[in-house]
């Protein structure tokens, strides 16, 4: 992890940053994606994701990372873990109404709370552009928040190669501004909000998620001011 991403990182730093940046996007939009199987969960209760956090504190977001891993040891003291994760990950996402964080950028930007709206016909289009299909076993609108940060994963990993650092990494910052940070903080609050779940993995790694959302528009950002 000797590339831990920071605001000081010149030019050819830059690919190995971006294949780091695509590796945490992408655990994100895994873990919102569905419920975590077992299998998954054993891995990270017998310390598989130890690298992982160790990269979230590396970055300044330890107390985030702290109140993850506080969860993988309470699902080591409980044989019904799986099953009440799963339970929680349906209380939060799954469940339709107002106050329900439901994980659609639609939900936040569009009167009504109406689904189906601008976001998600503007993230077909930027998947359309850029050659990318869902998975057809996953039934959800192309402005779940999961798909957003899969194509920051993608995107990210791409533009490693990119010749122009500055226009790439502005390019990623705008992303970010459009399809996430409109509504992505007032979803984590509501996350955050539901008291009724059996753990809290969710509301930790919702937090997690939105600091190092702007964390990462810190620095694409600084490629503006000359990187």
């Amino acid at each position: 992890m000797e590339h831990a991403l920071n605001l000081a990182l010149s030019d050819p730093d830059w690919g190995a940053a971006c294949q780091l940046r695509s590796q945490l996007y992408g655990w994100f939009s895994t873990v919102f994606a569905r419920e975590m199987e077992p299998a998954a969960m054993a891995l990270c209760q017998g310390g598989g994701a130890d690298h992982l956090l160790a990269v979230f504190k590396a970055l300044g977001l330890g107390r985030q990372a702290d109140a993850v891993a506080a969860v993988f040891k309470a699902w080591a003291g409980h044989p019904d873990a799986p099953l009440e994760n799963a339970a929680d990950f349906a209380a939060l996402f799954l469940l339709e109404g107002r106050a329900a964080p439901i994980p659609y950028a639609s939900h936040y930007l569009e009167e009504g709370g109406q689904l189906y709206g601008e976001p998600a016909r503007l993230m077909r289009a930027f998947l359309e552009s850029s050659q990318l299909r869902l998975d057809a076993q996953f039934k959800e609108p192309e402005d779940h928040i999961a798909v957003i940060l899969a194509a920051l994963a993608r995107w990210s990993r791409e533009g490693g190669r990119a010749n122009d650092v500055a226009a790439c990494a502005g390019e990623q910052a705008a992303y970010l501004d459009a399809a996430l940070m409109p509504w992505v903080a007032h979803w984590q609050a509501l996350v955050d909000g539901v008291d009724t779940l059996a753990f809290r993995f969710y509301p930790a790694v919702a937090g997690l998620l939105v600091a190092f959302l702007h964390l990462d528009r810190d620095y694409l950002r600084s490629f503006e001011a000359g990187g």
